[in-house]
C-alpha cells in the first residue's frame, strides 16, 4: 500500500470516527473537508450504548464520556400529562445511558483525538472528482488557495453526507422519499419543570409532537415536525435564550449499494432517516467501525453486504416510531397510549423496550 493508503472525504463525526479506526489499525489516512472550520451547531445530539461499545477500543469513549450527560430516563407526556417513564438504566449493559452532547463537541473530541494520532484534517478542500483505476482511485482536490491537487490513494470513502459528490459521481441511486411536514428544532436555555437531566417526549391528540433532550447543564434541544418548534413547548415554559433556531426537511432513503469499485459510502452519504430513536449519527458510527475494520481484514468486498440490510432495518424502525409518535385520533392513538400507560410500565417490558432504545444491536 502506498502512503496514503485511504482517502475520507468529509470531517464530520463519521469521517472523524472512520480517520480515527483506521489510524488505530495502522492504516495511513488522509481526510479532507470543504468547511473552514468544524460544525459550531448541535446537530445530532446522541451517542448510543453501540456506539459507545465501538468507540471504546480507539480511546474515544472515555473521552466522549468525559463531554457528556448521561441520560437514564425518557419520558412520555400526552396533552400534558406524563404518561410513561422508560427507565433506560434497566438495560443489562455498562452503558446503560444516552450520552447527550452537542455534535459540535462531538468533533471537537475526535477531531483532537485524530490530529493527536498525527492526521489533520484537511480543510478548505473539496473532491473535485475521482477515477477508479481498477488497482486505486485517483482523486483530484481543490485546496484553499484554488490549486487543483491529485492524489492516488487505494481507497475512498465518502462521508460526506446526504448531499455526497462522492455517490453522486458513482451514479448510485439515493431511493426513497420525503415526509411532507416542515420540521423545526431550537437550541434553547429554559426555565421550566421538566430539567435538564432526562428526555422528554410530548405527543399531542391532534398528532404534532415534540422531542427535547439536554445537550448542555443549561440547554435543551428541542425538536418537532412542525414549523414552529417553540410553540410546542409545554405549558409553564419560560425561553431564556435562543442559541439556534432552524427549520428543515426529513428523509427516508438509502444508497442502493454502499460500494462501487474502490469507493465506498458512510453515514448519511448512505443512508438518512428521521430523528426518532436518535441512530442517524450512530448507525453512521458503526459504518465507520465496519469499514476500518474490513479495510484492515482485506474484507472490503463484504461492506455492502453487511451494512445494507442494517441501514434497511433501522430506516424502517425510525420510520415506523415516527408514524406510531404522530398518529392522530382515533382507534390507533387509544390503544399506543393504553400500552404506554399499562403494558409498558411493567419492570419486564422495560427490560426489554430499553436495549431497543439504547441502540444495543449485537
Amino acid at each position: 500500500m502506498t502512503s496514503s493508503d485511504v482517502l475520507v472525504a468529509g470531517a464530520g463525526p463519521v469521517g472523524l470516527a472512520a480517520a480515527i479506526e483506521l489510524t488505530r489499525r495502522d492504516i495511513p489516512v488522509r481526510i479532507i473537508d470543504q468547511g473552514e472550520r468544524r460544525t459550531k451547531l448541535s446537530k445530532a445530539v446522541g451517542v448510543n450504548t453501540q456506539s459507545m461499545e465501538l468507540l471504546e477500543a480507539s480511546g474515544l469513549t472515555e473521552r466522549l464520556l468525559a463531554a457528556g450527560i448521561r441520560i437514564q430516563r425518557a419520558n412520555i407526556h400526552f396533552d400534558g400529562k406524563r404518561l410513561l417513564t422508560l427507565e433506560l438504566f434497566r438495560a443489562k449493559h455498562r452503558f446503560n445511558f444516552i450520552l447527550a452532547l452537542a455534535q459540535s463537541e462531538t468533533e471537537r473530541v475526535l477531531e483532537e483525538a485524530l490530529a493527536e494520532r498525527g492526521v489533520t484534517v484537511e480543510r478548505q478542500t473539496t473532491l473535485t472528482g475521482f477515477e477508479d483505476r481498477g488497482d486505486g482511485i485517483t482523486a483530484r482536490m481543490t485546496a484553499p488557495a484554488g490549486e487543483e491537487r491529485v492524489v492516488d490513494v487505494c481507497t475512498l470513502l465518502g462521508a460526506d453526507g446526504p448531499r455526497s459528490t462522492v455517490r453522486e459521481a458513482l451514479g448510485i441511486p439515493f431511493t426513497g422519499a420525503r415526509y411532507d411536514e416542515t420540521w423545526s428544532l431550537a437550541d434553547v436555555s429554559i426555565d421550566w419543570p421538566y430539567g435538564y437531566g432526562e428526555v422528554n417526549l410530548f405527543l399531542t391528540s391532534a398528532g404534532p409532537m415534540l422531542f427535547t433532550v439536554p445537550i448542555a447543564a443549561d440547554r435543551i434541544r428541542a425538536i418537532s415536525q412542525t414549523d414552529d418548534v417553540l410553540g410546542m413547548l409545554p405549558q409553564g415554559s419560560r425561553v431564556e435564550t435562543v442559541h439556534w433556531q432552524s427549520t428543515f426537511h426529513v428523509a427516508l432513503r438509502q444508497a442502493e449499494t454502499y460500494q462501487r469499485g474502490n469507493a465506498y459510502l458512510a453515514g448519511d452519504a448512505a443512508h438518512v432517516h428521521s430523528p426518532a430513536g436518535g441512530r442517524g449519527m450512530n448507525l453512521g458510527f458503526w459504518d465507520a467501525c465496519s469499514f476500518a475494520e474490513r479495510c484492515a481484514a482485506g474484507t472490503l468486498d463484504g461492506y455492502t453486504a453487511e451494512r445494507h440490510p442494517i441501514g434497511e432495518r433501522i430506516l424502517g424502525i425510525t420510520d415506523q416510531m415516527f408514524r406510531i409518535a404522530r398518529l392522530t385520533p382515533g382507534p390507533a392513538q387509544m390503544v399506543r397510549n393504553f400500552v404506554m400507560r399499562t403494558v409498558a410500565r411493567l419492570p419486564v417490558v422495560q427490560s426489554r423496550i430499553a436495549p431497543n432504545l439504547l441502540g444495543i444491536e449485537r
